[in-house]
């Protein structure tokens, strides 16, 4: 069964997606959804626990963390992350950190700014040596990453319901554009065939009318078949050309 941590590192808590596929995943959601809060309308989806939860929690043990890839992701200026599956969970956490970390830095920065630009503050800002010895574009420096690509493909559409809050989340918070979200959809004909034609008119017409997708329910719209590698990989090259990918 796929146990997977969609949490950041700078969440203050843990989350984890499971799915429910047979006997044994059925019960653990239905003893978890007797102790813990319901979600509330329009949030991830999850169901939430906290110390203010009233009713005792199942005991868990966690064994790890164990070593992975995507944690050494912050040594490349560009990410291109493709998920297939329930194996888009950990691209989901790297995600949400690297938007949170962007924000942070640029709120030290704009803070920076702030300072050594009001003249009336000067004398404020001689006794701040740690704001002033460190300019807004260092600071942006400390972050290689500024951007990301992600593509998740999957062959249900009853896929999209596992990270439906999580991705309306992740659009709704990058404000800056720095991340580009793709899902496809492999069991429906690519777009331009005629056996998907109709589909994909509503479709098109539904997102630009209401801003979501038919077939995810999120703000990230779906494409049809397999992603064109050759295209993404030389669109993303053209784009950043000297950057790390």
């Amino acid at each position: 069964h796929p146990f997977s941590i969609t949490s950041a590192p700078g969440d203050d808590y843990l989350s984890i997606h499971i799915r429910q596929l047979g006997d044994w995943t059925q019960e653990l959601k239905r003893v978890f959804s007797e102790a813990c809060e319901q979600p509330e309308a329009g949030k991830s989806g999850l169901l939430r626990a906290d110390e203010n939860t009233k009713t005792s929690l199942p005991k868990l043990l966690i064994d790890g963390p164990y070593g992975a890839p995507a944690q050494d992701y912050r040594k490349y200026d560009v990410l291109l992350l493709v998920g297939l599956g329930i194996g888009a969970t950990p691209f989901i956490s790297i995600l949400k950190d690297l938007l949170k970390n962007i924000v942070a830095m640029e709120e030290q920065a704009d803070l920076v700014s702030d300072f050594s630009g009001n003249s009336d503050m000067s004398a404020a800002t001689s006794e701040q040596p740690a704001l002033n010895k460190i300019s807004p574009k260092k600071r942006r420096s400390t972050l290689k990453t500024t951007n990301a690509y992600f593509y998740w493909v999957t062959r249900e559409q009853g896929s999209f319901d596992w990270f439906k809050g999580v991705m309306n989340e992740v659009a709704e918070l990058d404000q800056r554009g720095v991340i580009e979200m793709h899902n496809y959809l492999t069991s429906v004909y690519e777009e331009g065939d005629a056996r998907s034609a109709l589909i994909t008119m509503v479709q098109a017409l539904n997102h630009a009318k209401n801003g979501v997708d038919i077939v995810s329910g999120t703000s990230v719209r779906t494409h049809f078949a397999r992603p064109n590698w050759r295209k993404v990989f030389s669109k993303t090259l053209t784009k950043h050309a000297n950057a790390r990918i």
